[in-house]
């Protein structure tokens, strides 16, 4: 399952979004950060071991949460 976190600031590292999922409980497979010409449109797709319903928790325990002074967004989702 795939969590999509945007919002971050473009100093965070891979390992940095590893250990803030986990600290929500997920066991994080791996982090893919896309960058982008503006740093506001930055985005981490995060394989997460965990089911559907799982992943929605995850990443509603993420949304709204405030990263180095900036307010994440989080959408979970499956890969077809």
């Amino acid at each position: 399952m795939n969590i999509g976190i945007s919002g971050f600031t473009p100093d965070t590292t891979k390992e940095e979004i590893r250990e803030a999922l986990e600290k929500f409980g997920a066991v994080v497979r791996n982090v893919k950060i896309t960058t982008s010409d503006d740093p506001n449109r930055y985005l981490a797709t995060v394989d997460i071991d965990t089911d559907k319903l799982g992943m929605k928790v995850i990443a509603e325990k993420i949304n709204g949460t405030v990263w180095k002074g900036k307010r994440l967004a989080a959408t979970g989702y499956l890969y077809l």
